[in-house]
């Protein structure tokens, strides 16, 4: 699913440094008393959290930092969370993912999200960004027990959408595995490459944007309340200021064996990403009662 670093000194694609990065960060949580705490932290290299927030309540918010400024090829990115019974964590980025041209080298990125009875995670990072010509590769591997509640996003631009520069020669191999009880649910694979863009039944239908968010939990009624929502929203043609228009979006909702499976193309980043963000705002009123608000960080 969606990737856990971030830019934070910007550069040009000719400045970024050759030197590759090894790095792990490896997070527990743990419910205590009426909130759950970040209780176990330790990291390997430029992988770190800022302190934990808790804007709602007791659910822990945490934002995922990467110093050096976007992934390289060579680069090698290992991420493990881990959800005790009953904690609850919002996981997210300060900013957008980005992948940069590759000299050759592969950049890796491994993600690892475990979640325990009764306990829920939103995974919930800012979009990835592939310029032209880089070549990565992701895994991503979801284990939840039945009480379980996930929901976690993977949003891609390709390309530089803004000068029309299309994801020319480059790659991406990505792979999201969930298992439900040590069964395996879903397989979600992510191939992009020059061969596959040939051919738009294969590709992304002339899109440059595309995104899948999965969600475990209820899913039976979750479906149907988001199908119901997706329905109104273009019966109104809503043009609210936080979903801009729905001009250029394609989304299917699905469920996959107890998995609620949102996909979608888009011409606009920002117009996907909101969709996804209302989509989460949906699930967490079925869960909860309550509409969250949208966290600060995605609005500096």
């Amino acid at each position: 699913m969606a990737q856990t670093v971030i830019d934070w000194p910007i550069h040009t694609l000719d400045e970024m440094p050759s030197r590759s990065w090894e790095a792990e960060l490896t997070l527990g949580y743990v419910a205590r008393g009426d909130k759950t705490v970040l209780k176990h932290r330790t990291h390997k290299g430029p992988l770190a959290v800022q302190r934990s927030l808790y804007p709602e309540g007791g659910v822990c918010h945490t934002h995922l930092l990467h110093p050096p400024g976007g992934v390289v090829g060579g680069d090698s990115l290992d991420v493990h969370v881990d959800l005790a019974v009953g904690s609850k964590a919002l996981i997210t980025t300060p900013g957008a993912t980005r992948f940069y041209r590759s000299d050759g080298r592969i950049g890796q990125l491994t993600q690892t999200l475990t979640v325990a009875d009764s306990a829920r995670l939103e995974w919930l990072p800012l979009e990835n960004i592939a310029f032209p010509n880089a070549r990565l590769r992701t895994r991503t591997a979801i284990s939840l027990t039945a009480s379980a509640q996930f929901i976690g996003w993977d949003v891609w631009t390709l390309g530089q959408p803004a000068t029309e520069t299309t994801f020319e020669n480059g790659e991406i191999d990505g792979l999201t595995t969930v298992h439900v009880d040590e069964r395996l649910i879903l397989c979600e694979r992510l191939r992009v490459n020059p061969e596959q863009m040939r051919f738009s039944a294969t590709g992304l239908r002339g899109h440059s944007v595309c995104g899948t968010l999965i969600v475990h939990g209820d899913a039976e009624a979750i479906v149907e309340r988001l199908k119901l929502w997706w329905s109104e929203q273009q019966e109104q043609k809503l043009t609210r200021a936080d979903m801009t228009n729905l001009t250029g979006i394609e989304l299917g909702i699905t469920e996959v064996d107890g998995l609620v499976i949102v996909r979608a193309l888009a011409l606009k980043t920002d117009v996907l990403f909101n969709v996804m963000a209302l989509c989460w705002q949906q699930v967490r009123l079925h869960w909860t009662g309550e509409i969250p608000d949208i966290p600060r960080i995605w609005r500096t």
